[in-house]
């Protein structure tokens, strides 16, 4: 792909023309320039772009985009030959240039942006396999990668940054796609990731205690998510959580507001759910008519996340009929609340790192439980600590014997971490601690009976920890059925004995 500089930026931000070359890539990471690059020095929370400005220029970047005026006539004098610009904010520049640059895809697709605290990625894989069912091609951006139909492009992060979300929305329109199904973190609407982008439609699922090393206050934290609600135009839906205080807040404040849940005023009425076997029987209410569905999904949380996906629906105009019919055939996501099962012991992997995901898991666990639960869950180091001990005190009320172990410890000691999590406490009782992950999964294993589910919490999808400065392979799937079968296999033999 090639592009003139007038092409891209604007006369006014232009600080000093050195060159007239082409641009052929942008980039915001020096390892990844080359020659005709456009290079954004961004100084993000780990990194400033500015100290690898000269490393871009010796790898051949054409033009550097900045928003110092010092900086830009340092860089005139030392580089005349480099194109310079300057502008107010890098970040909403970077965005604004990438849409131009690829050509303004998201035009081209019809994309449904999902924020909350919880449900984005089920949400978003419920309305993407229901939109395949019904025949339309789908891309999907978030948590557990980035993939097209069936054909996975990457891993990433939920939403990547704004020069790869619009070279992701262009490749998805290039494979055929009509529709894109993305999960909105507060991060990236904070930091202007998918500024400028025209959607046409936006979820809320909700909003709880995550979050806050970086945005400092739950009140940052909800206006980052509202960024998104700002963002849309006003014909287009904006779905929300009416049984979420802060969904609440968003209904109010904004005017085209469709909503879900078990408040009478919901427009997708939440009637009646339970669970028959192993699917989940929901009745629901839409414009004064009641329907029913099954789905294999789990969980009191998964009916919001159902309704969630069926309501975006219908407000793009697709029949609900057809959706009713098609609901039993939605899978689950792998991670989220993610069902092994061995010799009558069940094991329930969920990616719960929230002090409400895991009260939301617990609690649909204790409707089903036939004997104890056993909670497996630790909490990522480097992140918000005043999450820990409410965490604590979720699994100790809901569980009946906790093991706290590690999750991504990252640069903490995971002692310290676990010595947070148990000021929630309230006793010693039933808790154990093993700061081996892996040791107490079979932990867990090992003491449960027939009739017990096992709950490992916090990592669900994953398969790696980050411990210190290294990234080892770990899968709590891979482990929990590793140890089942040798429980089975041991209570053969003894049976054999």
């Amino acid at each position: 792909m090639e592009k003139k500089l007038k092409e891209i930026f604007e006369e006014k931000q232009i600080f000093h023309k050195g060159n007239d070359k082409p641009v052929l890539s942008l980039e915001n990471n020096s390892r990844n320039v080359k020659e005709g690059s456009v290079f954004f020095a961004i100084k993000g929370t780990t990194a400033d772009g500015h100290k690898f400005i000269s490393d871009a220029i010796k790898k051949g970047a054409t033009t550097i985009v900045v928003q110092d005026k010092n900086i830009a006539q340092s860089l005139k004098n030392e580089y005349p030959q480099i194109n310079i610009i300057l502008v107010e904010n890098t970040r909403i520049t970077q965005a604004e240039t990438a849409r131009k640059f690829y050509g303004y895809p998201d035009k081209k697709l019809k994309i449904i942006g999902i924020t909350g605290t919880n449900g984005k990625t089920t949400t978003s894989h419920i309305i993407a396999q229901f939109l395949e069912a019904y025949g339309k091609k789908t891309g999907i951006i978030g948590t557990t990668g980035y993939k097209i139909g069936d054909k996975v492009i990457s891993e990433g992060r939920t939403t990547p940054d704004a020069i790869q979300w619009f070279s992701l929305l262009d490749r998805f329109r290039k494979e055929g796609a009509e529709f894109v199904v993305a999960e909105i973190s507060s991060h990236a609407l904070d930091q202007y990731r998918v500024y400028g982008t025209e959607f046409d439609a936006a979820v809320f699922t909700n909003l709880s205690h995550d979050h806050l090393d970086y945005h400092k206050t739950l009140e940052e934290y909800f206006l980052a998510k509202r960024r998104l609600f700002e963002q849309l135009s006003p014909e287009k839906p904006a779905v929300i959580n009416a049984d979420d205080n802060h969904g609440k807040r968003l209904i109010k404040e904004f005017p085209n507001t469709v909503s879900y849940g078990k408040n009478p005023q919901a427009d997708l009425k939440i009637l009646d759910y339970k669970q028959c076997q192993s699917q989940t029987c929901i009745d629901f209410e839409y414009k004064g008519k009641r329907f029913s569905i099954k789905t294999s999904l789990l969980g009191d949380f998964n009916v919001y996340n159902m309704a969630a996906a069926l309501l975006t629906l219908i407000k793009l105009g697709m029949p609900i009929e057809f959706f009713i019919e098609k609901a039993l055939s939605i899978k689950p996501v792998r991670g989220r609340f993610e069902v092994v099962e061995e010799n009558g012991i069940k094991v329930i992997i969920d990616y719960a790192h929230t002090p409400d995901a895991l009260e939301n898991v617990l609690k649909s666990i204790n409707k089903i439980k036939e004997k104890r639960v056993i909670t497996v869950f630790g909490a990522g180091g480097d992140r918000d600590r005043e999450k820990r001990p409410l965490m604590g005190k979720v699994a100790q009320r809901l569980s009946d014997i906790v093991i706290i172990t590690s999750d991504n410890p990252r640069s903490e000691d995971p002692m310290d971490i676990i010595r947070d999590i148990k000021t929630g406490l309230t006793s010693e009782k039933n808790i154990f601690v093993e700061i081996d992950r892996e040791k107490a999964i079979e932990k867990a294993i090992n003491m449960a009976e027939k009739g017990d589910i096992i709950l490992i919490a916090g990592k669900g999808h994953e398969t790696y920890q980050i411990i210190g400065n290294k990234t080892v392979h770990f899968d709590d799937k891979e482990v929990a059925e590793k140890y089942l079968k040798k429980a089975a296999a041991q209570a053969t033999a003894q049976e054999k004995c």
